[in-house]
């Protein structure tokens, strides 16, 4: 990889993603990238809006000087933990496995709400400790020595198959044995919406089946990967959860219950189908139940609702369950 003082983007051969390295860069308190002499550069997020004025580098809150500092920018003002997964982890996955090459000395994260036990978790699993990270709700600029800035080389909304297994390989090192569990994630207890009215009817019947009732983010990451790539059937109402896809195995078998019918113009109801599609899993869309359909007009994304039993009990039976 190359020294691109003069802030032009390189990229290696079928890289995931595309890095640029500011000599004695700055950024702002937007996370935007300015170069030594204050000019704004238009990376990662490629705004295509007007430049930027200039900045005084001179003026900003912390410097590091004679520190490498690599500048992880979410590209999306959406922080849930599918963004996470499928589009910052892959980027700390590039700076893990390259860290002595580029030299990082500090993580510089600037996005929403850092300091999630998630974030926390992987941040260790992947060799970087408290001490490396550089909070932009603290921090809110910083010069440096130089700033090394990612970014992602395909869309989080569609992720490939290989930025799949770039994920898994961090949490499953170890292929297990064929996939045997049958899960269902619960949404009983978030307060993001989403919630399902008839809970109750679907762990009773669920349980017949033999699935176990599962709360995904009482579980550490490295507990939720194992749990993913130790299932072979799993269903669950659309929600970060499922962003767990990443670490099932192929063949993993999947219904993903909805609480709206026309879905056609919200590009986030199909990231997990996407995810199913690239790496090979049978994912099967649940409508919610018909008297909803008929009876409520004022629903949104976010609408707790009855999910369709008798549509899931045909899924199971088609599955020879």
């Amino acid at each position: 990889m190359s020294n691109a003082s003069d802030t032009s983007p390189s990229q290696t051969c079928h890289s995931p993603v595309t890095l640029l390295r500011v000599e004695a860069g700055c950024t702002n308190d937007k996370g935007e990238i300015y170069d030594q002499n204050g000019v704004f550069i238009d990376f990662p997020r490629e705004l295509c809006s007007k430049q930027r004025a200039k900045i005084d580098p001179t003026a900003v809150a912390k410097k590091y000087r004679a520190k490498v500092v690599g500048c992880v920018v979410q590209e999306r003002r959406n922080y849930s933990y599918y963004h996470w997964t499928y589009e910052t982890l892959p980027k700390l996955i590039y700076l893990s496995n390259n860290k002595k090459e580029l030299g990082i000395d500090k993580l510089y994260f600037h996005f929403g709400r850092f300091g999630h036990p998630y974030q926390r978790q992987a941040l260790r699993k992947l060799g970087f400790q408290y001490w490396d990270i550089l909070d932009a709700k603290r921090i809110k600029s910083l010069v440096a020595k130089e700033i090394v800035v990612i970014k992602l080389n395909e869309t989080r909304l569609e992720p490939s198959f290989h930025l799949c297994q770039t994920i898994k390989s961090v949490f499953i090192q170890k292929k297990s044995v064929k996939p045997w569990r049958r899960i269902y994630l619960t949404r009983a207890h978030v307060k993001t919406g989403r919630k399902l009215l008839n809970e109750y009817e679907l762990r009773s019947l669920l349980e017949t089946y033999g699935f176990e009732i599962v709360v995904a983010d009482k579980l550490n990451i490295s507990a939720q990967a194992n749990l993913f790539h130790q299932s072979q059937y799993i269903i669950s109402p659309h929600g970060a959860a499922l962003a767990n896809l990443a670490f099932c195995e192929p063949g993993t078998r999947i219904l993903e219950l909805f609480n709206l019918v026309d879905r056609s113009q919200d590009p986030l109801y199909s990231i997990y189908a996407n995810v199913a599609e690239a790496c090979g899993f049978e994912l099967i869309p649940i409508n919610p139940a018909p008297m909803e359909i008929e009876e409520t007009t004022n629903i949104n994304h976010r609408s707790d609702f009855y999910t369709d039993l008798d549509a899931i009990k045909t899924a199971l039976t088609d599955w020879g369950l």
